[in-house]
C-alpha cells in the first residue's frame, strides 16, 4: 500500500482527502492548531514554518504522494503577513524540497484567487495577477513547488463540502447555516466561480496520483455561476427557501479584501485528462446532500467526536 502525507488534516480538503484515503494508502496526516481524528490514519503535529520538524516528518514516514492541502486563506493573509508568508510561501517551499529528497509525488493545492478577476475563464496558460496576500503568497507558494525539483502537480481550484471539525463552517455551509434559521443570506449576483465538491476533488487527485499527471491543472466545476445563482441553487437541492437568499453587488467589503470578480477556471485541460467527472452545480450540491442523508457527515465527524470528548 503506497504511503499518502496530507498536510493539513484539520482543514476542510484535508481532512475530507485523508479520511477518503484512508481505505487506499497508508495515511499520515498533519495538523497544528487543531487537532483532530480521522479514521484509520495517524495524525502528527507539524508547524509548515519548522523547516527540520517539516524535513524529519517527511523523512521518517517516506512517503509516495505528498498532497499538500495546509494554507492562510483570504483576509487572513491580509491581516497576518509574516504567518500569510511562513506557511503559504516558506512551508510550501520546505514541503516541496522534502518531496525531491524522499523521491514523493507532491500535489500541491493552489487557488483561483491568484488571478486579478478580468478575464472570464482562466487557463493554466494564463499568467498570474493576484489582488491580495492571499493571492500573493498563493502563487509564490506555486513557485517555490517548481524550483524545488520535485515531481509535481498543482491544482488550481475552488471548493466547498463538509467540515470534519463541528462548529467551523465554510462558506457554503454558512449559507445552509442561515437558510435553515430562517435568516437571510446576501451573496453577489455579479461575481463568478466554479466551485467543486471536496469528495470530487479528492477523487480527481487519486487519479492525478495514479496517472502521474504533472504540471499545473484547473479542477473546478464544469459550471460557471455568480455567488447569488450557487446559493438559490444550493437552497432548492436542500429544500430550503430560496427566496431568503438576496442578490447583492460584488465589492472588497464582501471578502473584507479585494478580490477577483471573475474566479472561474478553464477545466477544459482537465476533462481531457481525467477519468473522473467535474460535474455542474447541482449535480456537486446534489451528491453533498446525498453525502449528509447518507450519514458521511456523521461517520467523517465521529471519531474526531469522541476524541474531543472521550
Amino acid at each position: 500500500m503506497d504511503r499518502l502525507l496530507v498536510t493539513g488534516g484539520s482543514g476542510l480538503l484535508g481532512s475530507n482527502v485523508a479520511y477518503l484515503a484512508s481505505t487506499r494508502f497508508d495515511t499520515l496526516f498533519t495538523y497544528n492548531a487543531h487537532q483532530v481524528n480521522i479514521r484509520n490514519c495517524t495524525g502528527v503535529k507539524m508547524d509548515l514554518g519548522d523547516r527540520e520538524r517539516v524535513g524529519a516528518v517527511v523523512r521518517e514516514f517516506s512517503p509516495h504522494i505528498i498532497i499538500h492541502t495546509a494554507a492562510i486563506l483570504g483576509k487572513q493573509c491580509d491581516e497576518n503577513l509574516g504567518l500569510a508568508q511562513t506557511t503559504n510561501v516558506d512551508g510550501t517551499g520546505y514541503i516541496a524540497v522534502s518531496a525531491k529528497e524522499v523521491g514523493a509525488k507532491l500535489i500541491h493545492i493552489s487557488t483561483d484567487w491568484i488571478f486579478d478577476g478580468k478575464k472570464e475563464l482562466n487557463t493554466e496558460d494564463d499568467e498570474p495577477n493576484y489582488l491580495n496576500e492571499y493571492g500573493r503568497t498563493k502563487v509564490k507558494g506555486e513557485e517555490a513547488v517548481q524550483a524545488s525539483g520535485a515531481s509535481y502537480c498543482i491544482i488550481r481550484t475552488s471548493l466547498y463540502g463538509w467540515n470534519l471539525r463541528v462548529g467551523k463552517l465554510s462558506y457554503q455551509e454558512r449559507v445552509l447555516d442561515s437558510l435553515k434559521k430562517n435568516e437571510e443570506f446576501y451573496a453577489p449576483d455579479d461575481q463568478f466561480y466554479n466551485p467543486i465538491l471536496v469528495n470530487i476533488l479528492a477523487e480527481a487527485l487519486f487519479e492525478i496520483y495514479a496517472k502521474d499527471i504533472t504540471g499545473i491543472l484547473n479542477v473546478a466545476s464544469s459550471e460557471v455561476c455568480s455567488r447569488y445563482q450557487f446559493c438559490r441553487t444550493m437552497a432548492e437541492v436542500f429544500g430550503l427557501n430560496s427566496d431568503l437568499v438576496r442578490p447583492v453587488g460584488f465589492s472588497p467589503a464582501y471578502f473584507g479584501i479585494p478580490a477577483p470578480k471573475h474566479q472561474s477556471l478553464d477545466v477544459s485541460k482537465a476533462k481531457g485528462l481525467l477519468e473522473t467527472k467535474l460535474p455542474v452545480i447541482r449535480e456537486g450540491l446534489s451528491e453533498m446532500k446525498r453525502l449528509r442523508d447518507t450519514g458521511y457527515v456523521t461517520r467523517l465527524r465521529r471519531e474526531d467526536k469522541e476524541a474531543l470528548h472521550g
